[in-house]
Parts: C-alpha cells; structure tokens; sequence
C-alpha cells in the first residue's frame, strides 16, 4: 500500500500512525470534498459534487451573482424576466455541471434526453395540470391563494416525483452508468429541469399583467427565491437521494447493500422524498409567503445533508478491490497520486472528479442492452 496522508482503497485519513487509522466508514471528510466535513449542509459540493475545488468556487459565484440578479429584478418589479430568470438559474448551472464534468461518458444524447430534457418535457405536462386545476396570473408571483393542500400540495407534486424518476430509472440497465454517484448525478438533473418547466409553464400567465404587475416588494422576493432555490434544490436534493439508493441497492455488491440502512431500501427512500416534496408544497397556502420559504429552507438543508449521505457512502462502498495502477494527476488538488479509487494527498474521490478526456480513459465499461434492473 502507498505511503501517504490518505488510504487510496478507502479515502481513510492515516495520519503519522496508519495502523492507528479509524476504519473508513467512520470518516467525516466528505468523500467528494475532503475539505468539508460530511454532515454540514454545503449546497455546491452536494448538488454538484463532481467538481474539483477550484471549480466549486466559480459556481458559487454564479450561483450568488444569479440569486442576486432574480432579487434585483424582483425589487424593481420587473417580475415576469425575474421568474423565467430564476426558474432557468439552477437547470442552466446544472447543465453546464454536466458539460463541464462529462458525466454522461460519451452518451451526451441519451444522457441529456432521459434527465433535462425529460425533466421539462414532465415539468411542462405537470405545469399544464396544473393550470388545469388551480388559479394563475399575476398573483401567482405575489401568494398562490388559489392552491390547496390537497391538488397543488399533495397529489400534483407527488404526480411530478413519480414523472421524475421514470428518466433516471431507463438509465439504470446501462451498466456503464453503474456508481452510486451516476444514480444521484441523474435524478438530481430531472428533477432540476422538472421544476424549471413546471415553474414556467404554470407561470406563464403573469405576463397578462404586464411587465410590472402590481404587488408589494417582500412577498415578491419571497416568491421568487422560492422558484429560483428553495424548491429546485428541495426535488434536486430528495430524488437524487432516491435515485441513488436505487443505484447503490442495485448496482453496487451484495455485500454493500445495506451500507445506508433503512435511507438504502428504494421504496423507504421514495416514501421519504415524497413526504418532504409534499410537506414543502402543501404549506403554501397555509402560512405567509416568507413562513413558507423559511420552511422550504429548512426541508433543503434536510434534504442535502441526505443526498450527501448517500453520495458519502456510496462513494466509500464502490471501492472496488483492484491493483493500484500508474500514477495521475488529482484534479482536485493538482498532485500526482496512484491511480485506484481516493487520492493518496487530499483524499478526494477520483470518482467524484471530472472525467479524462476519452483518449486518456481505461477501456470503457460495457453496456449490454440487455443488461436490466
């Protein structure tokens, strides 16, 4: 085994002593972010977690300067730009995450088709219900007064949650898309481009109150982060969760099946997500806009440490018992370090990283066709 402040096999931090190490499934640096510890609610590296550090910094950056740019639009009243902005904000990060890190390995268009654009075509579906069943204009920046518990709240959010995984879940027979980190990665896309398209969709009509429609500022910004945040990483967060459950119940070793305890049964993690989807929507029309998203945010940071649970876990367990190849370049902190499963320096998941160009990659994985579930 290399010498080095990190086990390559289990991400383990050695220290002066290694024989003095804790096992692996005690470590709090996370796995993708050594950095940060394991159980604090970080939205960038969670949601994005293939990211090398330097890289996390630029989307925090976008990520701030296009929170800011919804609010200001908001307090200027220009409500229906500040919406379709706000809506777009987190899908358009997240597709750039794709791009930038090539999570789909040379599958871009079945990659895209079954997670963004999937999403949306379901958002758009969902959004046009909708619009069916519930009130909408210009009011719905400002209070959505005319939703209930029980058709916006309940069943209509739960009928996007089941839309959602169904992108995700014809990923799952392709056995080159077989890490745990793939299940979440792909959900957590779906459902950012569902709520983009829902949002839209049903939002739509506040154009027929022109470009300053009337309403107070706060209720309006309220809203609006709403849309732009709190309920895009709230279905981000809960389905990527899900999903990779689902992947790590499936795909990963017998043996390292139940790593995630009752969160690691399938169906368990699709009740959970379910609940916390229809506990965030069904209080809209029962509290105040800002009692609402504080509430929202609450059930965020709940649903992101979650999702960096599994993504932890997952990425721990799939460390698979192969040689320890020639050394590479860690893109996370720019040492060399044998090629295995976690840098021997920093302690970051190779996995967890952005892919090598492909002529620099290991024979690729096969993807039978008729490889199933």
């Amino acid at each position: 085994m290399p010498s080095g402040p990190f086990c390559v096999r289990c991400g383990a931090r050695l220290g002066r002593d290694p024989g003095a190490a804790e096992p692996s499934h005690r470590r709090r640096e996370y796995a993708a972010a050594p950095h940060e510890h394991v159980f604090s609610v970080r939205l960038v590296s969670t949601l994005f977690p293939h990211l090398p550090r330097v890289s996390m910094h630029g989307f925090r950056i976008a990520l701030g300067c296009g929170s800011g740019t919804v609010v200001l639009l908001g307090v200027l009243r220009i409500l229906p730009v500040a919406m379709f902005a706000g809506a777009l904000l987190v899908p358009m990060l997240t597709l750039l995450y794709l791009y930038d890190v090539d999570i789909y390995e040379d599958e871009p268009i079945r990659v895209v088709s079954m997670t963004m654009v999937w999403g949306a075509v379901a958002g758009v579906g969902v959004g046009l219900l909708t619009r069916a069943v519930t009130a909408t204009g210009a009011a719905f920046a400002v209070q959505g007064k005319g939703t209930t518990v029980l058709d916006q709240g309940i069943l209509l959010p739960l009928l996007g949650l089941a839309l959602i995984l169904l992108g995700p879940l014809a990923l799952l027979r392709w056995r080159r898309f077989n890490d745990t980190l793939d299940g979440a990665i792909f959900g957590a896309a779906t459902a950012a481009a569902f709520a983009a398209g829902e949002v839209i969709t049903y939002g739509f009509s506040i154009l027929s109150g022109g470009l300053r429609p009337a309403g107070a500022v706060l209720p309006t910004v309220a809203r609006l982060l709403t849309i732009a945040i709190a309920i895009p990483v709230l279905e981000m967060a809960a389905v990527g969760a899900t999903t990779g459950a689902l992947w790590l119940r499936v795909r990963a070793p017998v043996r390292d099946r139940d790593a995630l305890g009752v969160l690691g049964n399938p169906y368990i993690a699709a009740i959970a997500a379910a609940a916390m989807v229809a506990v965030g929507f069904s209080l809209e029309p029962l509290i105040p806009i800002g009692w609402w998203l504080a509430s929202l945010a609450a059930l965020d940071a709940l649903a992101l440490l979650w999702l960096r649970a599994v993504i932890h876990v997952g990425l721990l367990q799939e460390a698979a018992e192969i040689p320890i190849g020639p050394p590479l370049r860690c893109a996370n902190c720019g040492e060399e370090t044998p090629r295995h499963t976690f840098c021997i320096n920093c302690g970051v998941s190779l996995q967890a990283l952005p892919k090598p160009p492909p002529s620099r990659r290991p024979a690729s994985r096969d993807r039978p066709a008729e490889a199933g579930a």
